[in-house]
């Protein structure tokens, strides 16, 4: 049986390869062979992937010092014939890859690719995209803030308040953390969203990839005090795709199936009910618009709800609802929208 390629020796052969591609100097044959190689092991594809990243990174910074020392090392042959040529220069291009893709090069693009502290929000009824310089891809929810810290080893961002949906960057060597309501989400490359609401509740949706969250175990009593219960440990727990997690005040962390199109339909400026309490989807439209609707304590504010609604729009939901005789509007003011229970005939 073959036994595996060790990584280093993966690499430099996916480097190889690369380099000939680029130099333009692969012969038909040669494809089909580079072809073989690549669907024979998925660590082949791995590395290959990597190193098309790397180069694309590298180009976009071509005038950096570092990489113009690189460059001219791997080009720095004598002149020869054609095919003579394009292999040393193959062959230059291909260590310098290599030692691209190697730990000091990885260091050597996270130092561009590095996270600064900025700070990020929207404002009621806004919602915004931005792009963080792994090139992870954020999308802010209504009044929402995110910052973002420089570390040696990861990618971190805290949630302060809100819902943001990100779309993760693919980096082994340096994962993704969201800090947000005492816990973090921890990923390398993925998409999920984060929702909390004014610390009462912590809500991960995984769209796809994987992810773990985790929330550090209480501070211990102050010395000299016993604690009136056992220590209790922090808690972890590792999510797949389609899964949602609800934490709550109470500390208990509730892990179900996520309806992904429900969850996320924020990001397209839509809300998706299903039978769900007319006060829940009140709340909901609420966080979306400076003017608020208000209901009574009457028992129609517990009546299901279905329907999508556009964000930002509750004059046309509540006029929807007189429409179709589930409530009636009475009072409108430029703040605030009273709804009450329809009239009987």
């Amino acid at each position: 049986m073959n036994q595996p390629m060790p990584a280093e020796n993966t690499m430099a052969e996916a480097a190889r390869w690369f380099a000939r591609r680029r130099s333009g100097d692969l012969s038909p044959a040669e494809a089909r062979e580079l072809e073989a190689w690549l669907a024979a092991d998925s660590a082949h594809r791995e590395a290959f992937h990597d190193l098309q990243v790397a180069w694309r990174d590298v180009e976009t910074m071509r005038d950096d010092p570092r990489i113009m020392a690189m460059r001219a090392e791997a080009t720095a042959v004598r002149p020869l014939r054609r095919r003579v040529l394009g292999g040393a220069i193959a062959a230059g291009m291909a260590a310098a890859l290599a030692g691209l893709a190697m730990v000091g090069g990885r260091e050597l693009l996270w130092d561009a690719h590095r996270y600064t502290a900025q700070t990020y929000q929207t404002g009621i009824g806004q919602r915004a995209t931005v792009t963080l310089p792994d090139g992870t891809v954020v999308t802010l929810n209504t009044d929402s803030r995110l910052r973002t810290r420089g570390s040696a080893d990861r990618r971190l961002v805290y949630l302060d308040r809100g819902q943001a949906f990100f779309k993760v960057a693919h980096d082994k060597a340096h994962p993704f953390v969201v800090a947000a309501a005492g816990k973090t989400v921890t990923a390398l490359g993925t998409a999920f969203d984060v929702r909390v609401d004014d610390g009462r509740m912590f809500k991960v949706t995984l769209v796809e990839g994987r992810v773990r969250v985790e929330a550090p175990p209480p501070a211990a009593p102050p010395r000299g005090k016993s604690a009136a219960a056992p220590p209790v440990q922090g808690q972890a727990i590792e999510m797949v795709a389609g899964a949602e997690l609800v934490a709550r005040d109470d500390n208990k962390w509730d892990l179900a199936r996520a309806d992904v199109r429900r969850d996320t339909s924020w990001t397209t400026g839509q809300l998706v009910f299903y039978a769900t309490p007319l006060r829940q989807v009140v709340t909901e439209l609420n966080r979306y618009s400076e003017k608020k609707i208000v209901l009574g304590d009457e028992p129609f504010a517990e009546r299901p709800i279905s329907g999508t609604f556009r964000t930002g729009d509750v004059e046309t939901f509540a006029r929807g609802l007189e429409t179709y005789r589930m409530a009636r509007i009475e009072n409108d003011t430029a703040n605030v929208l009273v709804l009450a229970a329809p009239r009987e005939n």
